[in-house]
């Protein structure tokens, strides 16, 4: 109790509990909000740690990534052995050129696709004088020289045929199955386009009055852009000229489905291929030529030459070209471009080389028994000589493994 002025106040018991149940209540309340920041810091510094060694693991395995490919690139192989090896026999006469992860094995009695182990995918038998092939993307087309059929595989199954009724002068296959054809007509050198099914699907006529001698043609993996290089002669001097068609709704509306054209002076252009469906390279005796487009393909570089050009070799990626060599320590040269007209690497060796490919970053060059492997914009991998003759290198989907096919075997051998 509690006297004031005279009065005696009296607190209710009942008031007392109320504020020391608030000031429970708001001490619990304090406790929770402690525990909360805690657990909220102790949760973001948990995130932070996850987020760090998750980083960590990623830089690691960025490093050791980076450290991997320096070292596959600055890798020399000093020697070559043998994993495995079957008994494959090649009759003499007989021409062996890659086909994806097989090979075909073809002369004027037939042509057969062959895997790594030996075993016969297919197999076409025909009579030709002097078979000529053509691999473009999984499909190969063989036909004779003069002659009136045009078998067309793929790495599976043999497509069909495709007669046309006039001597063959060119012909060139595309990824999806078409076949482009230059034939001979009587009084005209009429150009076709073929499907797998053996159907005349665009033909038009050429002369040379109007047009000039094709060259060489070319058409893209889908079958719907076409090239060809005419050569033609006007009073004592020459010129080629270079046209590219559209097969498909495009090209409808021009005549002959011609949507572009150049001309080049003074040169001869033996050489046209696609890469894909929007970018070609063509390449005369003293410039190399590139063309972008999907629809109307377009100049897109140029690159002037003054060298003698020996020999060319392209795929999708990179367009080589060989020359002798202006260092008096090599033998020969070669320049190696990209699509977008750019020198990529520039090399040198001594190698009198009969086929060449690329595989992926890296160009190979072989004989019978010799082998270059050349890191492009890099440096040589491996340069030495063959035990047995080479007939065919095939790549596998190892960097250091390829199939070699021999007269009497197929090996499978490995860099070391």
């Amino acid at each position: 109790m509690k006297k004031e002025n005279g009065n005696i106040k009296q607190f209710k018991k009942s008031d007392t509990k109320k504020d020391d149940a608030k000031k429970s209540a708001a001490k619990k309340d304090n406790l929770f909000a402690d525990f909360n920041k805690k657990r909220a810091g102790h949760q973001v510094s948990k995130m932070m740690w996850v987020f760090i060694i998750v980083l960590a693991l990623f830089l690691i395995a960025a490093v050791g990534f980076v450290v991997a490919r320096v070292f596959f690139i600055n890798k020399e192989y000093t020697s070559v052995t043998e994993v495995s090896s079957t008994e494959f026999f090649i009759s003499t006469g007989s021409k062996v050129e890659r086909f994806g992860n097989n090979f075909i094995v073809y002369n004027s009695d037939g042509i057969k696709c062959v895997n790594y182990k030996g075993e016969q995918i297919w197999n076409e038998a025909f009579q030709m004088q002097k078979p000529l092939v053509d691999i473009s993307n999984g499909i190969v087309a063989v036909a004779d020289y003069n002659g009136g059929s045009i078998f067309l595989m793929d790495e599976k199954n043999v497509l069909g045929k495709i007669d046309t009724g006039m001597p063959i002068r060119k012909f060139k296959a595309a990824g999806s199955g078409y076949v482009m054809a230059v034939l001979d007509g009587d009084d005209n050198t009429p150009i076709y386009i073929y499907n797998t099914a053996g159907e005349e699907m665009i033909f038009f006529n050429t002369t040379m009055k109007g047009y000039g001698y094709p060259l060489e043609i070319a058409i893209s993996d889908n079958g719907v852009l076409g090239a060809v290089s005419y050569l033609n002669v006007d009073k004592g001097s020459f010129y080629t000229s270079v046209g590219f068609y559209n097969f498909g709704q495009v090209g409808q509306n021009s005549q002959d489905s011609l949507m572009s054209s150049y001309i080049y002076q003074s040169a001869l252009v033996p050489e046209i291929k696609f890469a894909g469906n929007s970018k070609a390279v063509a390449v005369a005796d003293n410039r190399l030529m590139f063309y972008s487009g999907d629809q109307k393909p377009q100049s897109s570089g140029e690159i002037l030459l003054s060298e003698k050009i020996l020999s060319v070799h392209e795929d999708d990626k990179y367009v080589a070209l060989f020359f002798a060599s202006d260092d008096s320590e090599h033998k020969y040269k070669a320049e190696i471009y990209d699509y977008d007209a750019k020198l990529k690497d520039k090399m040198y060796f001594d190698i009198d080389f009969s086929d060449v490919f690329f595989d992926d970053n890296r160009i190979v060059l072989y004989n019978g028994e010799e082998v270059l492997i050349h890191m492009i914009g890099g440096k040589d991998k491996f340069v030495g000589n063959f035990e047995d003759p080479i007939l065919a290198l095939i790549p596998t989907s190892s960097p250091k493994r390829f199939v070699q096919v021999t007269p009497d075997d197929i090996k499978t051998i490995e860099f070391n």
